[in-house]
C-alpha cells in the first residue's frame, strides 16, 4: 500500500495593497452592512479569495458584490465566499476562519 501524502497547509494569504483592502472593506460594508467581516485567505497573489460572515440576507447581493469587485480589482480570479452568522460553516469558509486575516 502506498505512504498518504501529507495534508497540505495553504499558508499565510496573500498580501494586499492598502488601497485594495480599503476599496474590499467599503464595497462589503455597503452590500452586507457595518457588521460584516472580512477575511483575506488565499495563498496565491494570482487569486483572491475572500470570505464574508454576515447577519444579513445573503441572496443575490453576492453576485452584485463580486461584479463591483471584479471592476476595480485585478486577478485573474476572485472568489468571494458569504456565510450567515449561525450558521454551520463548511468548505472554503472553513478555511477562511482558521488561516484567513480579518480586514
Amino acid at each position: 500500500m502506498p505512504a498518504a501524502k501529507p495534508q497540505g497547509f495553504p499558508g499565510p494569504p496573500a498580501p494586499l495593497s492598502a488601497d485594495e483592502v480599503i476599496f474590499i472593506k467599503d464595497t462589503i460594508k455597503r452590500f452586507y452592512g457595518d457588521d460584516a467581516i472580512v477575511r483575506n485567505f488565499g495563498p496565491d497573489p494570482a487569486r483572491l479569495q475572500l470570505h464574508v460572515e454576515t447577519s444579513r440576507d445573503i441572496g443575490v447581493a453576492r453576485y452584485d458584490c463580486l461584479g463591483v469587485l471584479m471592476i476595480r480589482i485585478d486577478r485573474d480570479q476572485i472568489a468571494l465566499e458569504v456565510t450567515r452568522r449561525g450558521t454551520r460553516i463548511y468548505g472554503h469558509a472553513k478555511l477562511a476562519y482558521r488561516h484567513g486575516v480579518v480586514l
